[in-house]
């Protein structure tokens, strides 16, 4: 049974990134009725780690260093669920903000397997206070969670009406088809499924893909099928077609086969994408 968007978690961090997610999160919750929750953690173990321990005359001056950063990230995550709840009440979006203390991949992926739908920047930004670039959370979270992830530009998702399913038949791949049939229900777009390899096998897939697709309402579907690899397929002059491109992901292992593979992780790392990922 298909079913909506009902709850839809986003992780809250300074970057530009994290309000594109709360501007999307906002729009996906709208059209599903949904509800959407903002979640900061405050890693503060690595922020005392972040410090060498001082011995003698130094150490009081250390411990003041400490509490100084915690502080300063503490207000930072405050103003970050405070953006978030304006943000979702300019939205008209029922919300609630949650900040959690611990190590923020961990906390995120105990939240998630409570929520239908992640929504979360393609640059994460939970270690602020101690690293100067992007972090890795997200990685971490596609790594292990249950829960499909729409991994969003710097812009954010305006809206979805031209979609790109990548699609391979293999477990990743067929979840991320059934999960995005959910989650595109009220925004019937046009949709193309792009099936690479041996013809005899792409055929049957891109048919079967396109006929499950329309079972639940989608009915703008095509497809794209190529003996191309995927990568020389789905360049850079395609996707600017698309609003969205939808993944598999395999578990364990981001990046692992040679059709979502490596493509799978070019995209993410070009930030170029907004991403609807599945295990």
């Amino acid at each position: 049974m298909k079913t909506s968007i009902k709850r839809i978690l986003v992780p809250l961090d300074p970057s530009i990134y994290a309000q594109a997610a709360t501007e999307t999160a906002c729009l996906i919750a709208r059209r599903h009725n949904g509800s959407v929750t903002g979640v900061a953690v405050l890693d503060s173990a690595e922020i005392r780690s972040s410090l060498v321990p001082a011995i003698g005359p130094y150490y009081p001056m250390m411990i003041e260093a400490v509490q100084a950063k915690l502080k300063h990230a503490d207000k930072t995550l405050h103003d970050c669920m405070a953006r978030f709840s304006k943000t979702c009440e300019e939205a008209g979006v029922a919300h609630s903000e949650t900040e959690y203390e611990g190590i923020p991949a961990k906390k995120l992926l105990e939240s998630s397997i409570f929520h239908d739908l992640v929504v979360a920047g393609l640059e994460t930004s939970f270690h602020f206070e101690t690293r100067g670039g992007p972090g890795d959370s997200l990685e971490k979270v596609l790594d292990r969670t249950i829960t499909p992830v729409l991994a969003v530009t710097a812009e954010g998702l305006g809206d979805v009406n031209q979609v790109l399913i990548t699609f391979d038949g293999s477990i990743g791949a067929a979840r991320a088809l059934h999960d995005f049939a959910a989650f595109a229900d009220p925004f019937n777009p046009d949709v193309v499924v792009a099936v690479s390899g041996e013809p005899e096998k792409t055929a049957f897939l891109a048919r079967n893909a396109m006929a499950f697709l329309r079972s639940h309402g989608i009915e703008n579907v095509d497809s794209i099928e190529s003996e191309t690899p995927i990568e020389e397929l789905v360049n850079d002059a395609m996707l600017e077609e698309y609003d969205l491109v939808v993944a598999g992901i395999h578990s364990k292992k981001i990046i692992k086969d040679y059709f979502i593979g490596s493509f799978t992780r070019q995209l993410i790392e070009s930030r170029k994408t907004n991403l609807f990922l599945s295990h």
